[in-house]
């Protein structure tokens, strides 16, 4: 849940939702924290209605070096910090069985 997560990680999760809701008027879109993951490691991409731009991305790398974690969302915790190294697995590993979690974006 969001008031678990430290300063640092709300301010990230803040930023996903932020980004969410410019793109889908979503507060947390579905697969969201994949999406946003798969900007961060190959750059702006479209989604939704918008796109997540070089700036997001940006913004995005920083906040999530500061606190040294990645937000994703857990249908019993809610907004849940994850270390990074920990997340990269579980995104492959959950991207490698469910390739639709990045559907409906192209990179630019």
């Amino acid at each position: 849940m969001l008031e678990d997560l430290t300063p640092g990680e709300q301010e990230l999760a803040k930023l996903m939702s932020s980004i969410s809701d410019r793109c889908y008027s979503s507060g947390w879109m579905g697969n969201l924290e994949y999406v946003l993951w798969n900007a961060v490691q190959n750059g702006p991409c479209t989604f939704g209605n918008d796109v997540i731009s070089q700036g997001d991305v940006d913004r995005l790398k920083q906040l999530s070096a500061a606190c040294n974690r990645w937000i994703y969302y857990d249908d019993e915790t809610e907004e849940t910090a994850i270390e990074p190294a920990k997340w990269e697995k579980k995104f492959k590993a959950d991207v490698t069985e469910d390739p639709e979690l990045l559907s409906g974006i192209e990179v630019l």
